[in-house]
């Protein structure tokens, strides 16, 4: 049996090379980990020098995996059990731009060996899941910036965290929002919505990043109407204000002069004609001041109103 848990471990990183087309370029360990060579003893003491990981920690983590179970029939038991440690070290060590080996099967698209790592880091603590590189990229944001549901969905199912923020404070979600991937917006707001609380709201949805702008914002750029849809269909605050200037999805619309996002919007169940910036401007201001006649005749229609300031009222 143990022997047998061994070779899986080994064959689900070398399956990286095996999977898709060509070899897979992952870099190296600094030092030999000790995983294909040594004692466990010797490898213990080198991830704890390496990766700082605490004697306690290890020997915690030890006597906690008296058992921990890969899949429905195998469990893994004593000397077994310190090889699959071993293993999950290895898969979570960083390399020089932070990246773990799953950072790179999700990059390369390699499901296959993406889908043997993620059960097994699982298995031991979801957490693991969630670390991050150099750009604070999980791989949950990394599977989601290829635009691989599958692989959005094989992280999602194992636990991955959604509200991880990258350097720049975006969410998987509000990358998908951006690029107006709909298909992955509806996968994490579908898994999103199975994890959430006995209330309607779907954690994450109004959240803004380190710019102040929500998923929703963050989908007119490009005029994402459908990523809009599924946004608004799933509770997105129509009316959230950016962080930086108050301008609300309505105020984006009336001051690009984006004719297409301003009809849609306004068809938007509660959405507030006359929402203010933080210097009291009105859509129907911004487009007066514009120049946009048409969208300043369509918000007049609305109820729009010209508050030129904070006084006006």
């Amino acid at each position: 049996m143990e022997s047998q848990i061994s070779n899986t471990a080994q064959d689900s990183l070398r399956s990286l090379e095996a999977d898709g087309d060509g070899p897979v370029m992952i870099p190296g360990p600094r030092e030999d980990s000790g995983f294909f060579s040594g004692t466990n003893k010797q490898c213990l003491e080198h991830l704890e020098k390496e990766k700082g990981f605490l004697s306690k920690e290890i020997m915690e983590l030890e006597e906690n995996m008296e058992c921990v179970e890969i899949n429905e029939q195998t469990k893994i038991k004593s000397e077994a059990c310190r090889d699959f440690l071993k293993c999950i070290l290895y898969i979570v060590e960083s390399d020089l731009d932070g990246d773990t080996k799953i950072h790179i099967a999700v990059i390369q698209n390699h499901y296959h060996s993406a889908k043997q790592m993620v059960s097994m880091v699982s298995a031991l603590d979801p957490e693991l899941l969630d670390t991050p590189n150099l750009l604070l990229q999980t791989p949950l944001h990394l599977a989601v910036l290829v635009r691989d549901v599958e692989l959005v969905e094989l992280l999602a199912q194992h636990g991955a965290d959604f509200g991880c923020r990258d350097l720049h404070g975006n969410t998987p979600l509000h990358i998908a929002s951006y690029h107006g991937y709909d298909d992955i917006v509806a996968c994490l707001l579908r898994y999103a919505g199975q994890r959430k609380s006995n209330s309607n709201f779907i954690p994450g949805i109004n959240d803004r990043n380190y710019e102040g702008q929500t998923c929703l914002h963050l989908s007119t750029f490009n005029t994402n109407l459908p990523v809009i849809k599924l946004l608004t269909t799933y509770g997105a605050d129509v009316n959230a204000r950016d962080g930086k200037s108050g301008k609300t999805i309505l105020h984006y619309a009336a001051d690009t002069g984006n004719t297409i996002l301003m009809d849609y919007i306004l068809q938007l169940p509660g959405i507030d004609v006359n929402s203010r910036t933080y210097a009291g401007q009105t859509p129907t201001t911004l487009a007066k001041g514009r120049g946009y006649a048409d969208i300043w005749i369509t918000l007049r229609k609305f109820g729009g109103k010209d508050y030129e300031n904070v006084e006006d009222t």
